[in-house]
């Protein structure tokens, strides 16, 4: 059952992650579509949304191993 609850932990962190990353990439996005800022502004939304990636991959790992989010192995 504490695997059970510490991979849901992990997933709730990751849809988290990508909620808090994916919503100011999104609105990033639109505005350098929208010419609102520098073109040179895509390399630092390329960088966040791939350490976005990165971190809700790694949350993602852990809640498919059932390990919870604030711990490298199971208890």
């Amino acid at each position: 059952m504490i695997r059970f609850w510490d991979g849901f932990l992990s997933a709730l962190c990751a849809l988290a992650t990508l909620a808090i990353i994916g919503l100011p990439l999104w609105a990033a996005v639109r505005a350098t579509g929208s010419n609102l800022v520098p073109v040179w502004y895509w390399v630092p939304i390329v960088l966040l949304g791939l350490v976005g990636f990165v971190m809700a991959a790694a949350f993602g790992r852990k809640a498919v191993r059932g390990v919870h989010p604030l711990r490298d192995r199971r208890r």
